[in-house]
């Protein structure tokens, strides 16, 4: 009992239907019906002549006819069905709507084919909307960022500034040699010559001595006019006196002219002497404190050539960093700019997946529904065909036979088989 249970009911009412048709065949004495019968039935049936005995061929209990006087064999139609008398209504009302649903008819109520396929008028994909067509468009038109360049130009420059001023720092710095002071020094001064003594003289004593000279020449006029005046007045003028005091006075007037010349050109050079040796001692002087201010200067340049050497030196060293670092940015930036263009990509490919996807069900639909509309005439028919076999025979058969009319056992017997059919029957709704 454990491993029947286990078995669908439709199984065991397919076992019991092909079990009912073989063992109903071997009756005895006409018995060709199977039935399940209580004690009041079997005693009836006993009553009404039926034998009571058990079958040798399979063992189950059989009556062998009953009434002695049987009717003539007359031809009958039998039909079988494991609807119940309730159930029947709503069946027969299940194949009207049925065929309502399958079948075309004309105005007389006649099949003239199944219904015309009707497509389905609305909308069964969603389209992209308005602004994911326009992302859609901005993903299509993404570009590698101008950002990047103009980054890697900045680095490209600045990697280059940086190697340059290494370079010229550091070669600067290796190349730097200091200045010497041995070659600074005081000039010997020149001595007082002629050339010297032109150049400080004073340019207007000349002016003094011609001074000087013309009172001499007026002062000698004027004493030989007074001579000449007193020779006249002795009555000597022109003689020989005259003459000789004439050149007496040209001579003293020529030597005194000389003498004047002399102490002006003397007082001349000596004022010139005395102003040269002024200014060489202060030319020395100008010249010590020029040495010292040039040892100064020479000192102060050596301080700030050797720091401006440090400074390119330090500068050379920054730039070899600053270069260095900008050449691992470069290779940073040249793998964020892959990095950046395979997002890019990604994203567009992503954005023409989803158009091709949308595509897709669009060409689905369209074939599914291609295929409905070829398919619709076969599942009305098939439709129809599930509704009058009740789902794969579930619903019952109907066979035509020929039989002698039944005794009262048969009906009996008949009416019980009937009551285990719609039990069956029953059953397999509750379970199946």
């Amino acid at each position: 009992m454990n491993v029947l249970r286990l078995l669908p009911n439709k199984l065991k009412v397919w076992a019991l239907k092909n079990l009912y048709m073989d063992i109903s065949s071997m009756g005895d004495g006409g018995d060709t019906t199977l039935a399940h019968v209580n004690p009041d039935e079997v005693a009836l049936l006993k009553a009404s002549g039926g034998s009571g005995t058990i079958n040798a061929r399979t063992g189950l209990v059989e009556f062998k006819g009953g009434s002695s006087k049987a009717p003539a064999p007359t031809e009958q139609k039998s039909v079988t069905t494991n609807i119940p008398e309730y159930a029947q209504p709503y069946y027969e009302e299940l194949l009207k709507q049925s065929g309502k649903q399958t079948y075309k008819t004309d105005s007389a109520g006649r099949v003239i084919g199944t219904k015309d396929y009707v497509p389905y008028e609305g909308e069964r994909v969603a389209g992209f909307t308005d602004e994911q067509l326009a992302l859609q468009g901005q993903v299509g038109g993404l570009q590698t960022p101008g950002g990047f360049a103009t980054s890697q130009a900045g680095l490209q420059q600045g990697t280059g500034l940086g190697f340059g001023a290494a370079q010229t720092g550091i070669a600067n710095a290796m190349n730097y040699a200091p200045g010497s002071l041995a070659n600074l020094g005081v000039s010997t001064p020149n001595t007082f010559g002629a050339q010297q003594a032109a150049q400080y003289m004073s340019p207007y004593q000349q002016n003094v001595t011609d001074v000087q000279l013309t009172e001499a020449r007026r002062q000698a006029d004027i004493t030989k006019n007074t001579q000449a005046l007193g020779s006249m007045g002795r009555g000597t003028f022109g003689g020989g006196r005259q003459a000789l005091m004439s050149s007496e006075a040209d001579r003293n007037l020529a030597t005194q002219l000389g003498k004047i010349q002399a102490q002006g050109s003397q007082a001349g050079y000596a004022d010139a002497q005395k102003q040269f040796g002024a200014d060489r001692t202060a030319q020395m002087a100008a010249e010590q404190q020029n040495l010292q201010a040039a040892m100064d200067q020479r000192g102060r340049q050596q301080q700030g050539e050797q720091f401006a050497i440090q400074q390119q030196k330090d500068l050379g060293l920054a730039g070899l960093q600053a270069g260095m670092e900008g050449s691992a940015k470069t290779g940073a930036l040249a793998s964020d700019t892959q990095r950046a263009n395979l997002e890019r990509l990604k994203a567009q490919s992503t954005s023409a997946a989803e158009q091709q996807a949308l595509q897709q069900e669009i060409d689905n639909i369209a074939y599914q529904e291609f295929m409905e509309e070829q398919n619709y005439g076969r599942s009305l028919l098939a439709y129809q065909s599930d509704i009058l076999r009740g789902n794969a025979s579930a619903l019952g058969s109907t066979q035509a036979t020929y039989a002698p009319t039944p005794s009262l056992a048969q009906s009996l017997i008949g009416a019980g088989g009937a009551g285990l059919s719609a039990l069956s029957l029953a059953n397999s709704m509750r379970t199946g």
